[in-house]
């Protein structure tokens, strides 16, 4: 998988209410943290439209009533590969992490 076919599959879920599990990449991967939420549209960091330089930041939105969010910086320099998986979730290697981002099951 690119980085580009990776971020494709990413904002394919936007609208839609996703699991993030993020995993130290080592030797002996471990469970480092797990989130999730609404997945909100990516955009570039220097607020215009992102060039093949640049990294992509996205935000999940918690489905609690204060609108608590958490984000995710996608950055195509620390990109090391990842996979498309079967049921349209991701795992993408970026630097010393592996991000693994899946739709929630209802």
């Amino acid at each position: 998988m690119t980085f580009d076919q990776g971020l494709a599959a990413l904002l394919a879920m936007v609208g839609q209410t996703v699991d993030v599990h993020l995993l130290d990449a080592g030797d002996n991967p471990q469970l480092v943290a797990a989130f999730g939420g609404k997945l909100e549209a990516g955009y570039s960091l220097t607020g215009g439209e992102p060039n093949d330089e640049e990294a992509i930041f996205v935000r999940l939105i918690s489905g609690r009533s204060d609108g608590e969010s958490s984000s995710l910086n996608l950055n195509r320099e620390l990109f090391r590969g990842g996979m498309i998986h079967p049921d349209g979730g991701i795992t993408m290697h970026l630097g010393s992490v592996d991000l693994m981002i899946s739709r929630r099951q209802a």
